[in-house]
């Protein structure tokens, strides 16, 4: 007040500097405000002329028009706010600034779907920046019209000075032209948002060219590369999303551990829209209810709850369905094949939906769908009006497109109960045309199976939800569960051959063959998993089926009766298996001769037979025959042969051939990588037995990397706990017991146990696997208390599947017996050799491997007790 006293007095002028402040607040030159006329400049006052304690400043203009308070729930997006400050602000500031008395730095665009946060994104970075001092002046433009935009510089208009002259001006274009003019000539710098720049025609008319400044818009545009650099905000994450609803609900400090569960539960089902979590906390913080109590209604009336808008809002007041039921409508005005394109995929699975699903699906849709998407061009155009929404995304490289979950609830709600069956029977015969047909061949089909798979899942809900009935919908459903099986996806695939052949037996009767080759699919299901009790009825009704339906002599008939006889197999049942094996062979050789590929697949099982029963001479011819077969037929390079490449491999090794067993897994694991790429989970089969050669010659080096790629390829790609999993695991832990590595073994030990026990029960025989290793393990440790239950366990396992006759039960008892020599208690140790020996000669005869192991092994331990009874004696 001294200083400006002194300067109405005359005692003193103002410096330059501070008259170009002065004349900028009052909007007048120098001489109206009576101020000597000098050369004006913007140098900074002189420290001489007048000191900083004379000086009080004149506060300079400092615009804040945001038409929202800052949001006291907003939580999140500090990967999208810190995208926008650093474009905003360059590492090389310097040079920018210099760069900007020049030219704006280039627009940033926030674009999304209605309610996906971009006005909520704006506001925050503008107060953010606001408490930074970045700007002097931050300015809000609605954009949503070009009324609204206009209306918005003519408020911005009235806060300066130098353009209050203008508000006598009728053209509120031109009032809003000499707003970005003054922008332009700003030296302060500010910030300019463009809220709900939805309609791009009229706006770049209105962007400053010039000028200290920065320009955010927020958009459901899709394409603004022509004005802005864009930042497409996607769904927030799980933990952010959970956050914001408890935050916005006034539980986030309250929240128990139970709370959080069921808040991101919710937060999912809400698919992560921050609109409609923000709605739900308002809606649980008003009501009083629990978390868990919405998620239940949520369930039940999920298009009433996105319909409903919390009381308090002020933000955003629109619900989720209101917000963008104006967007639908304008669709449906401007394409109403895009609006059928919108429902079409509110009853897909929301993301990978293949583009040309909706063209090869043509017949199946409504007439105007049916004509748009028959060529690209029109396709594209129904595409770009649903892009300028954000109401689907493309990703044209993968040629796929997606939508958010709940624009599809929203979709469904708004169609009536017969367009929405119409919908859904059209959709699951178009999956049916599209999906292939032979699930089972993973270089031709497995790509395209995969790239349907969510789509076929989604179908199954459908065929569900509105009952379904055709011969299709069962085909797809097998179809869909027959290529999980191949990937070893074992619950997912039964539920969908359950619901196929309940429904084939519905359309088509218990007795036709279509229904027995589902059964006889879901008994393959049950053999992989070990559920042989479930498997073997499947396997003789299909069987007795397909025979007298079509024939003892058709292929589907042969087919069914080798999987039977390889259910035999796999429980020990030999003498039961092997004339199924014999008349499956002779029945193809009648059907197709003896050289057909068809052929091979009842050779291999019968060569696995021989081999199981240590029948190496009987086995390996039959095997060299397969692979002839299929080398002749298939190629040299086929997955076929690699299979009994792996087969002859193992007799090679249990015969200590190591030398060709090596260059079998070798030829195997080369073709397999070639086919199936170094990844895929069947190349996990070779690259174990390679191991297990390399084991049986003391190689434990060298057999160890081979189990740990095995073992992450298995868990990459199908999980951490998968069966096949358990496998590599067991096979890894046994190398280390060898190896004497004791505490890496147990945890491996337990770790496959735990898996075989979750993924097939803990009465499985894979189980008992493990429960012997473990067992031979602390025994080792000498811990025979850990140890003597698990061998019971196995035994009792075994018995129970196998029967107490076969040598799987003699594979316990001479381990058993093993244990009780171990702790010298040598009578047990000979009762359990001699049980194992008896089994052994009678399953494996006299001359296999394992019987002369058990007989030497017995024989050292009769040796020993004569000679304990022989010191007694003496």
């Amino acid at each position: 007040m001294i200083t400006i006293q002194r300067w109405e007095r005359g005692i003193q002028q103002p410096s330059a500097y501070y008259r170009v402040k002065l004349c900028a607040l009052f909007g007048l030159s120098a001489q109206e405000l009576g101020l000597v006329e000098e050369d004006i400049s913007t140098s900074e006052p002189e420290p001489t002329e007048i000191t900083p304690s004379e000086v009080e400043p004149v506060q300079k203009l400092a615009l804040w028009i945001v038409p929202y308070a800052r949001n006291p729930h907003f939580t999140g997006r500090a990967a999208t706010l810190e995208h926008v400050h650093q474009r905003f602000a360059p590492a090389d500031a310097e040079a920018t600034m210099s760069l900007r008395q020049v030219a704006l730095t280039q627009a940033q665009a926030i674009k999304g779907l209605g309610g996906i946060g971009k006005t909520q994104i704006a506001v925050e970075y503008a107060y953010r920046a606001h408490e930074q001092g970045r700007y002097t002046h931050t300015l809000w433009i609605a954009s949503a019209s070009e009324e609204a935009l206009l209306s918005s510089f003519a408020a911005i208009a009235d806060q300066v000075p130098a353009l209050r002259a203008t508000a006598g001006e009728i053209d509120q274009r031109k009032r809003a032209h000499a707003c970005i003019g003054w922008l332009e000539s700003c030296e302060e710098p500010w910030l300019l948002i463009f809220d709900n720049a939805d309609d791009l025609t009229f706006l770049p008319a209105y962007l400053p060219q010039g000028g200290n400044g920065d320009i955010l818009l927020t958009t459901r545009v899709h394409a603004v590369g022509a004005l802005a650099l864009s930042i497409e905000l996607d769904t927030m994450g799980v933990a952010e999303g959970t956050h914001l609803l408890l935050r916005r609900a006034q539980r986030e400090a309250l929240a128990a551990a139970e709370e959080i569960d069921d808040a991101t539960n919710l937060a999912i089902a809400l698919g992560l829209f921050p609109l409609a979590l923000d709605q739900a906390g308002a809606y649980i913080e008003e009501t009083g209810s629990s978390v868990r109590e919405y998620l239940q209604l949520y369930q039940h009336h999920r298009h009433a709850l996105l319909a409903q808008r919390g009381w308090q809002i002020t933000h955003y007041p629109d619900s989720v369905a209101t917000t963008w039921d104006l967007a639908f409508q304008q669709v449906e005005q401007a394409n109403p094949a895009a609006a059928e394109l919108l429902q079409l995929c509110a009853f897909l699975a929301p993301d990978h939906i293949p583009e040309e699903l909706l063209s090869q699906g043509a017949a199946h849709w409504p007439p105007a769908l049916q004509q748009a998407v028959s060529n690209y061009f029109t396709f594209s155009q129904m595409l770009k009006l649903l892009l300028a929404y954000s109401l689907v995304k493309r990703f044209p490289e993968e040629r796929l497109l997606s939508i958010h979950r709940l624009v599809q609830v929203v979709q469904v709600e708004r169609l009536a109960g017969q367009e929405r069956r119409q919908w859904a029977e059209g959709l699951v015969r178009a999956l049916h045309a599209a999906f292939p047909a032979d699930p089972t061949d993973p270089i031709a089909s497995w790509p395209q199976c995969q790239r349907y798979l969510e789509h076929a899942q989604a179908c199954d809900h459908l065929i569900q939800e509105y009952h379904l009935q055709f011969p299709e919908a069962a085909e797809l459903l097998d179809r869909t569960a027959t290529y999980l099986q191949e990937r070893a996806l074992y619950t997912l695939a039964e539920p969908l051959y359950q619901r196929a052949l309940r429904l084939r037996e519905e359309l088509l009767g218990t007795e036709h063959p279509d229904t027995a080759r589902t059964m006889n699919n879901l008994a393959v299901l049950y053999s992989k998993q070990g559920r042989y009790a479930e498997a073997e009825p499947l396997y003789l009704q299909a069987f007795r089926i397909l025979e007298e339906q079509l024939g003892p002599e058709h292929v589907d008939t042969a087919r069914t009766l080798n999987n039977l006889a390889v259910l035999y197999s796999d429980q020990g049942r030999y003498a039961e298996a092997e004339p199924l094996n014999l008349r499956a062979i002779h029945l193809l050789e009648q059907q197709f001769g003896s050289e057909h590929a068809q052929v091979a697949a009842p050779l291999n099982a019968l060569a696995n037979l021989y081999t199981n029963q240590g029948k190496y001479g009987e086995a390996e011819p039959l095997y060299l025959r397969s692979i002839h077969i299929l080398e002749q037929t298939l190629g040299s390079e086929s997955l076929q042969v690699a299979k009994s490449l792996n087969g002859l491999s193992y007799i090679y090794t249990l015969q200590e051939k190591y030398t060709q067993a090596e260059a079998l897994y070798q030829r195997a694991l080369h073709i397999m990588e070639q086919q199936l790429g170094l990844e895929h989970p069947r190349v996990a089969f070779p690259l174990i037995g390679l191991a297990y050669v390399n084991v049986q010659q003391g190689k434990y080096e060298q057999a160890e990397p081979l189990y740990l790629r095995a073992l992450r390829i298995r868990e990459q790609q199908l999980g951490p706990e998968h069966l096949d999993v358990a496998m590599a695991l067991y096979e890894l832990a046994n190398l280390y017991q060898k190896q004497g590595r004791y505490a890496e073994a147990e945890p491996v030990y337990l770790r496959a146990l735990r898996i075989r026990e979750q993924q097939v029960g803990s009465e499985h025989l894979s189980v008992s696997d493990t429960l012997r290793g473990l067992a031979n393990l602390y025994t080792v440790l000498e811990d025979y208390e850990r140890a003597k239950p698990l061998y019971l366990r196995a035994l009792s396992i075994r018995e129970q599947h196998l029967g107490p006759e076969s040598d799987g039960a003699a594979e316990i008892l001479h381990d058993f017996a093993g244990f009780w020599q171990a702790q010298g208690q040598l009578q047990e140790a000979v009762t359990l050799y001699q049980r194992a020996l008896h089994i052994r000669e009678k399953a494996l005869g006299t001359d296999h491997p394992m019987t002369v192991a058990t007989h030497d092994r017995l024989q050292e331990v009769l040796l020993a007790l004569d000679q304990v009874e022989n010191a007694a004696l003496q």
